[in-house]
C-alpha cells in the first residue's frame, strides 16, 4: 500500500496536444522515469531514438530470444540496437520496421531537458493535487481541470491512494479471481432455478438457449461499449461528479497498471446488475428471459478477466494480442478510441476503432 511519502515523490509527465482530425488529444508525454517503470516481460517497455514501444508481444518471438532482453527492458536501446555494445549486432532494416508496429509514443525529456510535470496547472503552475493529502477532495475541486489531469500522466508506482483509513481504502480493490468466484456460484444456482421454473431440462430446447445466450452476450458487448464510452469516459466538472468518475474510471487511466483495480468489485457490479437480473425474466419471460441473462453475465465475465489478463499478462492467442495492443493504444496514445475491452465489434459499428500503426 502507497504511504503518503512515497505519493509525494511521484514523477509526473503531462499530455501532449496534437490531435487528429476528429479532436481527439493523442498521446501522454512519456519520460525516461515512466518507461523505466515498464520494465518487466508482461509489461516491456524501451526506447530508441526518442521514442517509447511497447515490445510486450514482441518478446516471445524475438530471434535472439526473450531472456537476452529482459535486462534491457525500461530503458534505451538505441545503441544496442545499432551494435554498438559488446555483444550486440547491427540489426536489419526489417527488424526496424517490425519494432514501428509497437510505438506508442514520445520521449519528452530525450534531450536531457526537463519534463513537463502534468500535475501542474500550465496557467498558475501550483500542484493541481497534493499526494500527501485525501485525494478525493482534491479531485472534486479540479473543476474543468479534471478532464486533462486524468489524461495527463499515468503513473510511474502504478498505484494511487484513495483514502487515509488503510480499511477503506483496501475496499476498494479487488483481486482479479474475486468477480469468478462471486459470479459463478450465483450464475450456477440461477440456471438450476431457470430449469426448475420451466419444469425440467426436457422442457428446454438446447439451441434455442445456447442462441438466446449468445445474443445475451452480444447484448453485454453493446452495453460494454456504451458504458465505458458514454460513463466511463463523459467530461464531468462538478465536485461529486468528479469524484464519481475518478471512483469509477478515473483512477484506472492515471494508474493502468494497479494489479488490485482491474475488476469490477462484486457490490457496484451487483448494484449495476439489479436492474438487469430482476427485469429480464419478467419482461422476457423465463423461457427467454433466463438463458439471455445468463449470456449477458457471462460476457460481463469474459470482459473483466479479458480486462485484466490484457493488462498483467501476455496473451498467446492472435485476438487477444490485437485486443492488448489497442487497449494499450487507448490509455497511453489515443483515449477517445477503442472502447470495447472484450471484443472490438462496436468499435467497428460507430467508428471509433484505431488500429496501431
Amino acid at each position: 500500500m502507497c504511504q503518503p511519502e512515497t505519493l509525494r515523490k511521484r514523477t509526473r509527465t503531462s499530455e501532449t496536444q496534437s490531435s487528429q482530425p476528429n479532436g481527439t488529444t493523442v498521446g501522454y508525454a512519456l519520460t525516461t522515469k515512466v518507461v523505466s517503470h515498464h520494465n518487466t516481460p508482461n509489461d516491456a517497455w524501451v526506447i530508441y531514438k526518442g521514442t517509447v514501444y511497447d515490445i510486450t508481444l514482441f518478446l516471445e518471438s524475438h530471434p535472439g530470444g526473450a531472456d537476452v532482453l529482459h535486462d534491457k527492458l525500461g530503458t534505451d536501446i538505441t545503441s544496442l540496437m545499432q551494435g554498438e555494445q559488446q555483444g550486440s549486432h547491427t540489426h536489419s532494416p526489417f527488424a526496424y520496421k517490425l519494432l514501428a508496429k509497437y510505438k506508442i509514443g514520445h520521449l519528452v525529456d530525450a534531450d536531457g531537458g526537463e519534463a513537463p510535470d502534468g500535475n501542474v496547472d500550465p496557467v498558475t503552475g501550483e500542484q493541481l493535487v497534493h499526494w500527501d493529502q485525501p485525494i478525493l477532495h482534491q479531485v472534486g475541486m479540479l473543476g474543468e481541470k479534471y478532464y486533462r489531469w486524468i489524461h495527463s500522466f499515468p503513473t510511474t508506482d502504478h498505484t494511487v491512494k484513495m483514502f487515509t483509513n488503510d480499511m477503506i481504502e483496501n475496499l476498494t480493490k479487488c483481486p482479479w479471481y474475486v468477480p469468478l468466484v462471486f459470479w459463478l456460484p450465483i450464475m450456477a444456482f440461477e440456471t438450476a432455478h431457470y430449469i426448475h421454473l420451466v419444469g425440467g431440462l426436457s422442457n428446454i430446447s438446447i439451441p434455442f438457449a445456447l442462441g438466446l445466450a449468445l445474443l445475451g452476450s452480444i447484448s453485454w458487448l453493446l452495453f460494454e461499449y456504451s458504458l465505458h464510452r458514454f460513463v466511463f469516459h463523459m467530461r464531468t466538472t462538478g465536485y461529486y461528479s468528479n469524484i464519481f468518475h475518478f471512483l469509477i474510471h478515473g483512477h484506472h487511466h492515471i494508474t493502468p497498471m494497479d494489479f488490485d483495480r482491474l475488476v469490477f468489485p462484486p457490490v457496484p457490479a451487483l448494484i449495476v446488475a439489479s436492474p438487469f437480473w430482476s427485469l429480464a425474466p419478467k419482461l422476457l419471460g423465463a423461457h427467454v428471459g433466463y438463458p439471455w441473462l445468463l449470456g449477458f453475465a457471462f460476457g460481463y465475465l469474459v470482459y473483466d478477466m479479458t480486462h485484466f489478463w490484457i493488462h498483467h499478462a501476455v496473451p498467446r492467442n492472435s485476438f487477444l494480442k490485437s485486443q492488448k495492443r489497442r487497449h494499450v493504444h487507448h490509455h497511453y496514445f489515443q483515449h477517445n478510441v477503442n472502447y470495447g475491452i472484450s471484443n472490438p465489434l462496436f468499435d467497428y459499428v460507430f467508428n471509433t476503432i484505431s488500429e496501431p500503426s
